[in-house]
């Protein structure tokens, strides 16, 4: 068995360089994972610079994708939350192998993904996101694998001491707010859902066997009204207009309450601010949506 050679992006290598000892063995990995599953395994995916994702072809002709990251918590609970649905709404897992963060699923085609309809008909490309939430939504089982939505959201704590004192100009009385509202939400919620923690418009694929199907979730469980927030963040700079047509759609064929989730929509820009401040880039979008969100 020979390491398969690779020609990954700088933008590849920079985003994987905490880990050396990964991107050095990635070669030998996917040779392993092809051999194993019985794979040709075609040129990586371009642009996707946080996992390798590549198109491969099974040795009886079936047309998949192979994902391998080295994030293995995460990609242990896409596994868990790929399981539970089967293909009800979402790709379906071929195959996994959770300890080195692989995963095989079926390739959607043709592929096309849900920005292209908002282009032209925003109204139209919300519904379709929200049918694909309907067949997503499920109580969670136990035992699951999935991410509580309480530990998804726990750099409100680690950064807590810091943003609530307006470190590096953070505004402090806006994390407060959050955190806050964080807090309270995760106490009223009455139900564990399966979530997909990152529905947007480029997570939502064109299919063969179904119209349209979601792909790489997180795999949380929690409460549904955060699994909308993500939403409204693609594509970037869209109109608030645009938003509160979006959060009148989902509220209406989901039945979502509307102050509900425009609070989570709030935490989650917040959330997404607290990330950025400990990967050291800039969270200043992301506290603009939050402020936005107040509007909506």
């Amino acid at each position: 068995m020979e390491s398969i050679a690779l020609d990954l992006p700088d933008a590849f290598i920079r985003h994987n360089a905490g880990d050396p000892a990964w991107l050095r063995n990635l070669p030998s990995l996917l040779a392993r994972l092809a051999e194993r599953w019985s794979l040709r395994l075609g040129q990586r995916f371009p642009g996707i610079i946080i996992n390798y994702v590549a198109p491969a072809t099974r040795a009886d002709g079936t047309p998949c994708v192979l994902k391998v990251s080295r994030h293995v918590d995460e990609t242990t609970n896409e596994i868990a939350a790929l399981r539970t649905w089967n293909g009800d709404g979402a790709a379906r897992l071929l195959e996994a192998d959770p300890t080195v963060g692989a995963l095989l699923i079926e390739r959607l085609e043709p592929g096309t993904m849900l920005v292209e309809v908002a282009e032209t008909d925003d109204d139209a490309a919300t519904l379709i996101a929200a049918c694909v939430l309907r067949q997503l939504w499920r109580p969670a089982p136990e035992p699951n694998g999935l991410r509580p939505l309480a530990r998804w959201c726990d750099a409100y704590d680690r950064n807590r001491a810091a943003l609530s004192r307006g470190d590096r100009g953070f505004p402090a009385a806006l994390f407060r707010r959050a955190d806050a509202l964080r807090r309270d939400l995760l106490a009223s919620t009455d139900a564990s859902t399966v979530l997909h923690g990152d529905l947007h418009h480029y997570n939502v694929l064109r299919a063969r066997r179904a119209p349209w199907l979601a792909i790489d979730p997180k795999g949380l469980v929690g409460d549904r009204h955060f699994d909308v927030c993500q939403f409204f963040r693609n594509p970037r700079d869209v109109p608030t207009s645009v938003n509160r047509r979006r959060l009148d759609i989902f509220c209406a064929e989901l039945g979502l309450d509307r102050e509900r989730t425009r609070a989570w929509c709030f935490v989650h820009a917040i959330l997404d601010a607290c990330w950025s401040y400990e990967d050291g880039t800039s969270w200043e979008r992301s506290v603009a949506h939050a402020r936005e969100t107040l509007s909506f």
